[in-house]
């Protein structure tokens, strides 16, 4: 699986783990992330981290070669459980927090924004190139 969880005492850790693809996000990985805010929110970590694997990327965003292969309803509807999944995420009783090294776009960025907080290496860059 390309989304991982691991705990470290009381602070549990999502890692997003496709560095070969920026890290970029697919339906699998979308309804992943959703499943481990569920279980998170069941257990109440004292704290959730998000990062990305690779070092290059948090998230390069929406996985485009997934998309290209989907019908624009098919993509809408993916779009919308992101949405929902990072929509879930805003909404748990714990900080979450996004460590971001790299690229966060897209719905990288979106992932980002629904953390409580948001850390970044230098250099890091930030865009939502869909506007």
């Amino acid at each position: 699986m390309s989304v991982r969880l691991s705990r470290h005492g009381d602070v549990a850790v999502i890692t997003l783990d496709r560095p070969e693809a920026r890290n970029a996000l697919n339906a699998a990985m979308i309804s992943r992330i959703g499943e481990l805010i569920d279980e998170l929110a069941a257990t109440s970590p004292s704290a959730l981290v998000i990062t990305g694997a690779g070092g290059k990327a948090f998230c390069a965003g929406a996985d485009i070669k997934e998309l290209q292969g989907k019908a624009a309803q098919e993509q809408r509807d993916t779009a919308r459980k992101g949405q929902r999944t990072f929509a879930k995420l805003d909404a748990v009783p714990f900080p979450s927090v996004a460590v971001i090294q790299g690229v966060a776009l897209g719905g990288g960025l979106e992932l980002a924004m629904a953390c409580t907080f948001r850390i970044a290496s230098v250099g890091s860059r930030f865009g939502l190139p869909e506007d």
